[in-house]
């Protein structure tokens, strides 16, 4: 009886070990899990995207901000293939150059903006890409940062509202109407 006793402590023993060691590799895997989360929330996080200028206009631009805590240092970005909103080779050039060069730094909140096209005339180019893959490096308080890639995809915005009025174009309509209306007889 006492052997079967002792064998039974053994097995539970064993049984208790194996619980303890699934609780340890658990517990690390937490302690990973939250340092990554603490590591990462203090981060900067850089985003480059192709959007319209403001709301109702025709303008796209290109895009880069440091949506993150901290400020990123040596951002670098690369872009497949190169920017082309087909408007003037020479402007193409232009962003290709501002793409291509290390920004030394981007405060948290940064927006940076660049011309591409406008946009009623590119998505009446079939010949020009419409999908760009962007790669953006960078280091932050810790050191480097996780490399991001964005797909940027210009069908997806073909069917918003690029080609409505503007805002100027709204207050130079006005001021029109307002110069014919001082035309007017007085009634």
């Amino acid at each position: 009886m006492s052997n079967l006793i002792a064998a039974l402590a053994v097995i539970i023993s064993l049984a208790a070990l194996a619980y303890a060691r699934l609780q340890a590799v658990y517990s690390r895997q937490q302690l990973e899990l939250a340092e990554r989360i603490r590591r990462e929330a203090s981060e900067p996080y850089v985003v480059a995207d192709i959007q319209p200028r403001a709301g109702g206009s025709g303008l796209l631009v290109f895009t880069i901000e440091n949506i993150g805590p901290t400020v990123a240092r040596d951002v670098e970005l690369s872009v497949t293939p190169p920017l082309k909103g087909g408007e003037r080779t020479d402007w193409d050039e232009k962003i290709a150059q501002v793409v291509g060069r290390k920004i030394p730094h981007l405060p948290p909140h940064r927006r940076l903006e660049w011309f591409f096209t406008f946009g009623p005339r590119f998505m009446a180019n079939p010949d020009l890409p419409r999908l760009y893959t962007v790669t953006v490096k960078s280091h932050g308080p810790a050191g480097p940062v996780e490399p991001l890639t964005y797909i940027i995809d210009l069908d997806v915005i073909q069917a918003m509202a690029l080609d409505r009025d503007t805002v100027v174009a709204k207050l130079d309509a006005i001021a029109e109407n307002t110069k014919a209306l001082k035309k007017l007889p007085n009634q």
